[in-house]
């Protein structure tokens, strides 16, 4: 045991790179990305716009690694830190957690080059840079490799049939619920929010991020102004204003979504968790059709885990992505891990923030399938489908599956002839439009209240009661997968644990040594298992990696449980040896009918 132990660690310890290593082989451009070759040989070819990873974060060897990760954990603000315990992350903090290394910005910008997006969780930065500079940056000795940065075609929502809006005091048959939902009251009652709410459960403490285009007129319009608004963030113009009325409806659609969650006019207009509060974030820059590039939507997600949201609802979704430089997504490719989108929110959801997002509108466009990020795993995010005011699925929502079988959408919700808060600066108005936009934000509220009614839920465990108590959980289809959620039967919903019995205190620390993510061209990820005082000296223990759904599929280690430290190696491989795909993994600890677990995002 020790012995495994030891070289567990020493493996570790040669596989770290001092800060500023240099370049393994293949000459000074053997960082640059092939589809970036041609343009290095153009001096003035260019600008293009290029992620810049970087080697490591500027540790010094091991004990300055630990203390950066301790320092990271101390620093966690503390409704990050809650999510994180609540959703049983650990550890708490790791690699993807520590800032970019100062230094290595500064360099890149020493070159005549402006970063406009960075990443801790991907270590890199995105800059637009020439021909000429393409190789430089390649040849600097803390830089792992240059490659495009992926752009993208916004889906845009269905445009609106003309529908007249729902007389504003019309709660016909719903006499028995204490909140006045106004003209939300038929789609509030579809997905069984009103017994949520009566239950004391409006979203109270869960703080909700919103990726969106803009929020004109949220603070003035009478159902949004007194929404808790805790932060807001732009980042396409780089600020803190997330309303801008000189451009009139370009900064519509984020008002639009937030009300479906945060409405709270009585009587008039009540969103599905109006006791939330909200952090905003613009990420779309609609003034134009041309791609843009997908850098917004992941710093967001970054801000978001920095700033403690427990939930992000993104009315965003992506379809075809045009580069010119080569990259050009497919249908084929919406399998929950390969464009950087749904990369982006695979890491959010590992560090326990429930993702929810629109499914789509393409149902009656030649795309037809659901867009990034909705496919990612259904255990991570929800993709929200739309039906009608009686349940029949919009004929614009995008159809599923995943292009890898998994059953997508996830649910669905009212996403035909929706009220909605107007963004026009009339406190009193509303519009009827139609679209996942609006059925994903209202899914988005009810998974809300049940983080608030259930904090020992983690997010997997709320996103399974809807699931399973939904309208066609025995019978999942291509449309609505799983169906229209019934929130009292997800709030009565009992867990089935009994074939994971929860690890009792004190029987095993979990500690994450390698990397996280864990990618093909690095280290292997090292998780260390410290037994604890409960754990049973002598029993049989193994540990094992599960993919998120449940499914075993490579065994670590096995052996008698002693009081030394488990020290084991995963390099991303399955039992045969073959390359398993992008995702979440668990790595388990299994003794005496407990288990301890660390998670792990696989990005290949």
């Amino acid at each position: 045991m020790a012995a495994l132990a030891l070289a567990a660690l020493a493996a570790l310890a040669t596989s770290a790179r001092p800060a500023g290593g240099a370049t393994p082989g293949g000459g000074a451009l053997a960082g640059l990305d092939s589809r970036l070759a041609g343009l290095a040989r153009v001096p003035d070819a260019g600008p293009v716009a290029v992620w810049v990873a970087l080697r490591d974060k500027g540790e010094q060897g091991p004990a300055d690694l630990a203390a950066r990760l301790a320092a990271a954990a101390a620093a966690l603000d503390p409704h990050a830190r809650a999510r994180r315990e609540r959703a049983q992350v650990e550890p708490l903090v790791d690699y993807s957690d520590l800032p970019l290394h100062r230094p290595y910005v500064d360099a890149i910008a020493a070159q005549g080059l402006t970063p406009f997006g960075a990443s801790r969780w991907m270590n890199r930065v995105a800059v637009r840079a020439t021909g000429a500079q393409l190789a430089r940056l390649a040849a600097l000795p803390f830089v792992a490799r240059v490659e495009p940065v992926q752009r993208a075609l916004r889906a845009h929502d269905p445009p609106a049939e003309p529908a007249p809006l729902v007389p504003p005091r019309e709660t016909a048959g719903l006499s028995s619920i204490a909140v006045s939902y106004g003209q939300t009251a038929a789609m509030m009652t579809q997905i069984g929010v009103p017994a949520v709410h009566d239950s004391g459960f409006i979203g109270t403490g869960v703080r909700i991020a919103i990726l969106d285009e803009g929020f004109n007129f949220y603070n003035k319009h009478e159902a949004t102004r007194t929404a808790t608004v805790v932060g807001r963030r732009d980042f396409v113009d780089h600020d803190n204003f997330v309303t801008d009325t000189t451009q009139g409806s370009w900064f519509s659609h984020g008002t639009w979504t937030m009300g479906c969650m945060a409405g709270n006019k009585p009587g008039i207009y009540v969103g599905s968790a109006f006791g939330a509060q909200f952090l905003l974030a613009r990420t779309e820059d609609s003034f134009s059709e041309k791609p843009v590039e997908m850098v917004n939507w992941g710093m967001a997600a970054e801000w978001a885990d920095s700033a403690g949201a427990d939930l992000i609802s993104s009315s965003l979704g992506y379809t075809t992505f045009p580069d010119s430089t080569g990259t050009d997504y497919t249908v084929a490719d919406m399998n929950g891990h390969t464009t950087i989108v749904s990369r982006y929110a695979e890491i959010a959801a590992s560090k326990g923030i429930l993702v929810v997002n629109s499914a789509g509108n393409e149902g009656n466009r030649p795309w037809l399938k659901i867009v990034a990020p909705a496919d990612v795993n259904g255990d991570s995010l929800i993709a929200a489908g739309a039906v009608d005011a009686s349940g029949v699925p919009a004929s614009f929502t995008s159809h599923g599956p995943s292009a890898d079988g998994r059953v997508k959408p996830d649910l669905a919700a009212r996403g035909k002839s929706v009220p909605l808060c107007s963004a026009s600066g009339d406190p009193q108005a509303y519009v009827t439009l139609d679209g996942t936009s609006f059925s994903c934000p209202i899914l988005a509220g009810l998974a809300a209240c049940l983080l608030q009614a259930r904090p020992a839920w983690t997010p997997t465990l709320v996103i399974k009661a809807l699931r399973e108590t939904a309208s066609r959980f025995a019978n999942p289809d291509t449309l609505v997968g799983y169906g229209i959620p019934n929130g009292l039967a997800a709030l009565r919903w009992i867990p089935d644990t009994a074939a994971v019995p929860p690890a009792p205190p004190g029987f095993a620390r979990v500690e994450l040594l390698g990397p996280n993510p864990l990618r093909s061209d690095g280290p292997a990820a090292h998780v260390r298992f410290v037994p604890g005082a409960e754990a049973r000296t002598g029993a049989r223990a193994t540990v094992r990696v599960f993919a998120a759904a449940g499914r075993a599929v490579r065994d670590l280690w096995s052996g008698v449980l002693g009081s030394q430290p488990i020290v084991v190696a995963w390099d991303g491989l399955g039992r045969h040896g073959e390359m398993l795909g992008s995702g979440l993994y668990l790595i388990t600890l299994e003794a005496g009918g407990h288990r301890s677990a660390v998670r792990v995002v696989s990005l290949r």
